[in-house]
C-alpha cells in the first residue's frame, strides 16, 4: 500500500497537464516594437499583462534592467540607451472574449485553485531550504554587484570610506569593494556591514544619502520601479546632485520624475 506522500505526489503529476493546458487556454501574447534614441522611452502595457520577453534585438545593446525592463506595477515597458527590440508581451487571457468566456474563465480559475490545493498536499512534506525566498529578488547577487547610473558611472563610496556617515557618490565603475552592492530582506542596501540611509530621516527633496548602520528602518528599505530606487521613507527616487551625471557628484533624493540621473542597473 502506497504512503499518502505517494498518492499526494502522484496526484500532482496528474493534475500537470491539466494546469499546463489551463494556461495555455488562459494566456496570449502580442507584440510590441519599442525603440530608444538615446533617451528613456516607455510603452503603457495592459492591466493583464503578467510578463514581457525580449523577442528580438533590433537596434543597439539590449540588456535586461539596463537598458530596457519593465514594471507591473506601474504597468510600463521601457527602453533606455539607444536599445531597440520586438518584445513577446504575454497577457492573462484573451481580450474581446464574449460573456461566455467569462464562465470559461471563472471554471479555468477554480481548476487551478484545486490543483494548487493539491500542490501544497505534495509539497508538504519539503525541507525549509527549498521554500522560495519570500522577499523581492532585486537583481543583487549573494556577494554585492554594482549599481550602474548612465555614463559608465557606478554608485559608489566615497573614498572608499566603510563608516557610519560615509556619503555616496557616482564614480567611474571599477568593480572594487566600494560599488559592490546587495539586498536585504527588508529591501535594505547594503554594502560590507553598513546600509544604504537617508541621512537623519530627512523627508524633502535634496536629502544625502550616506552609509549608516543597519537598523531596520523606514529610512534604510528601498524599493524599485521601472529602473528607479525609491525610498520608502517618503516615496522620492535616488538621484544625483544638481540631476547632472558626473564623476564624483553626490547623491541624494529627489521627487520621481523619470528624468536620466535617475535611472539606475544591476
Amino acid at each position: 500500500m502506497k504512503n499518502p506522500a505517494s498518492r499526494q505526489k502522484h496526484a500532482w503529476l496528474l493534475c500537470l497537464p491539466l494546469l499546463m493546458s489551463v494556461q495555455a487556454a488562459q494566456a496570449q501574447e502580442q507584440l510590441v516594437d519599442l525603440q530608444s534614441n538615446g533617451g528613456y522611452t516607455s510603452y503603457r502595457l495592459a492591466d493583464d499583462v503578467t510578463q514581457v520577453d525580449l523577442q528580438e534585438q533590433t537596434q543597439g545593446a539590449c540588456r535586461f534592467n539596463r537598458t530596457w525592463g519593465y514594471d507591473l506595477t506601474n504597468r510600463e515597458l521601457w527602453t533606455n540607451g539607444g536599445c531597440g527590440g520586438r518584445f513577446k508581451v504575454t497577457r492573462s487571457y484573451a481580450p474581446g472574449n464574449n460573456s461566455g468566456s467569462s464562465s470559461n474563465a471563472g471554471a479555468a480559475v477554480a481548476a487551478v485553485a484545486a490543483i494548487a490545493g493539491i500542490a501544497l498536499l505534495a509539497n508538504h512534506n519539503r525541507h525549509d531550504d527549498d521554500r522560495r525566498p519570500e522577499y523581492p529578488d532585486y537583481g543583487y547577487g549573494d556577494r554585492g554587484g554594482e549599481i550602474r547610473a548612465g555614463g559608465g558611472l557606478c554608485l559608489d563610496v566615497r573614498g572608499g570610506k566603510f563608516q557610519p556617515g560615509t556619503t555616496l557618490q557616482v564614480y567611474e565603475c571599477n568593480s572594487t569593494a566600494s560599488q559592490r552592492f546587495s539586498v536585504g530582506r527588508g529591501g535594505e542596501i547594503r554594502v560590507r556591514d553598513l546600509c544604504v540611509d537617508v541621512d537623519r530621516g530627512d523627508p524633502r527633496d535634496g536629502a544625502r544619502v550616506v552609509l549608516w548602520s543597519c537598523s531596520g528602518s523606514r529610512s534604510q528599505s528601498w524599493s524599485t520601479r521601472g529602473g528607479q530606487i525609491v525610498s520608502q521613507l517618503n516615496g522620492k527616487c535616488l538621484d544625483v546632485e544638481e540631476g547632472r551625471l558626473r564623476q564624483g557628484a553626490h547623491t541624494m533624493l529627489w521627487s520621481c520624475n523619470r528624468g536620466p540621473s535617475q535611472r539606475w542597473w544591476w
